[in-house]
């Protein structure tokens, strides 16, 4: 996935030549030759490839520099706190793997969460091979399929679900073969710093180049509702980028987001704002409030346990090396809209 040039196509890594047609800009203005201005780095490609693949390790570096500060600052809160901490709070290399490890995974969960909001919100019925059960897997596998499959069928029913402008089928394909093939993703330990080290080494650049890729998640907001101050405008804490300080804000909204999701507009939901659309986003992502309300941690599904009537969902706090749990009646609305979509009664 690392992008490379191709000396025999210009057209091998458009970014690169986007970047070096900038860099001759601002320091010389446009190439004009006699009225006719082509593109600088055409130029150097076609009569210089020396020269053109010299400065191709500069525009490397300053574009991982990049997508790491957009990762960090403008990602979704569990991306952006797991992979700020990986490059900046970590104490050896066997937690840096556990962080690059719990990056990977917090990508796959806001996705999923994402496909799941949607189908529930659109109310479409879901059929095989996808099945209740599969959307509480604990499985990272499994989730990248739900993501997979939700996408397919939401498709097929003519909707280009928001998941799916966000993560392309290659993007998607990508990372489920990076799952399978990758040791640092699977739940094995290393047995020493120097192994961690390695299997760091194994899959960074392949991580950084999915981050990349998925860059629409700049674009997604997700939020805890806390009030209206009317009827197009809610107010809401934001999640967004890897500081834990509490941000709360004003949202404005459009008369038909606002009939659209107003079902959703209650103390307690997990929202998620993107491509326009407003979904909910319980009981795949929760939170949960310190003592005295200072600071809120959101909580990510990883399991269900118990029977009834002592059924429970587990959580895992973001920030926190805890787990949480709820009881799943607080979520039997979410509960049973989604049952509902695979033609199963109350849960």
């Amino acid at each position: 996935m690392k992008l490379q040039l191709d000396p025999n196509n210009y057209d091998g890594c458009p970014s690169y030549n986007d970047w070096l047609d900038e860099q001759y800009a601002e320091q010389s203005g446009p190439l004009d030759i006699l009225g006719y201005q082509p593109r600088p780095s055409f130029v150097l490609f076609t009569m210089s490839p020396d020269t053109y693949e010299a400065t191709f390790s500069d525009f490397m570096q300053q574009r991982e520099e990049e997508i790491k500060a957009s990762v960090c600052n403008l990602f979704p809160s569990p991306i952006a706190y797991y992979f700020y901490r990986f490059e900046n709070g970590y104490e050896s290399d066997l937690q840096r793997l556990h962080l690059l490890r719990d990056t990977w995974e917090s990508v796959i969960d806001i996705l999923h969460a994402l496909a799941v909001a949607e189908c529930r919100h659109r109310n479409i019925p879901i059929i095989d091979p996808l099945k209740f059960k599969d959307l509480f897997t604990d499985s990272v596998a499994k989730r990248l399929e739900n993501i997979e499959g939700v996408t397919s069928q939401l498709s097929a029913a003519g909707i280009l679900p928001t998941v799916a402008k966000i993560s392309p089928a290659a993007t998607l394909a990508a990372m489920k073969e990076l799952n399978q093939s990758r040791n640092a993703f699977s739940h094995s330990a290393a047995q020493s710093e120097a192994q961690a080290r390695s299997w760091i080494s194994e899959c960074y650049v392949d991580v950084v180049e999915v981050l990349a890729d998925l860059d629409g998640l700049e674009g997604i907001q997700i939020v805890r509702y806390l009030s209206q101050v009317d009827g197009t405008t809610l107010r809401c804490e934001i999640f967004r980028g890897h500081s834990s300080t509490r941000t709360i804000q004003n949202i404005k909204i459009n008369r038909q987001q606002m009939l659209d999701s107003a079902k959703y507009f209650q103390q307690g939901q997990m929202l998620v704002i993107a491509d326009g659309l407003i979904f909910g986003l319980r009981p795949m992502i929760h939170f949960r409030e310190d003592g005295v309300g200072h600071t809120t941690r959101l909580c990510i599904f990883r399991k269900t346990r118990g029977e009834a009537p002592d059924r429970r969902i587990e959580y895992e706090v973001i920030g926190e090396a805890v787990r949480h749990e709820e009881d799943r009646k607080n979520f039997a609305m979410e509960i049973n809209e989604l049952r509902g979509l695979f033609g199963l009664g109350v849960d």
